[in-house]
């Protein structure tokens, strides 16, 4: 297993074209905020598509309210600022400066229950 390879549950690992550093800063902002809001689970996922891996994680918490999804990304923005949480506002829109310069991307599903994030990387 290379350090750039996604392997987990009894399937295959599947290899990224990032660095294992340059993923773990993508996706440890998305986990400490699944962390925070859960109410009970966290899901994790992992798709190959063609040229590309899709990560998915996603919390059974309040969710991000629809007035806020086009602010999500954007530096210094918290859908709730006084909900008792930590954080300035910022690991979303890091973790999405680094995935677009790489060929990726994060999004936020909207249709989902609770909060669910999907993080597009390419292929190693």
């Amino acid at each position: 297993m290379t350090d750039r390879t996604l392997a987990g549950g009894t399937g295959p690992g599947i290899d990224i074209g990032v660095s294992q550093e340059v993923a773990e800063r993508i996706l440890i902002p998305l986990l400490d905020n699944a962390r925070r809001y859960a109410v009970r689970s966290i899901t994790l996922g992992c798709a190959p598509r063609a040229g590309a891996v899709t990560v998915y994680v996603a919390d059974d918490g309040p969710g991000v309210p629809e007035a806020f999804a086009t602010l999500l990304f954007e530096p210094g923005r918290r859908a709730h600022p006084r909900d008792g949480h930590d954080g300035a506002g910022l690991g979303l829109a890091l973790a999405r400066r680094l995935a677009r310069p790489a060929g990726g991307d994060i999004t936020l599903d909207t249709t989902a229950p609770g909060a669910r994030f999907e993080v597009t990387l390419p292929a190693g």
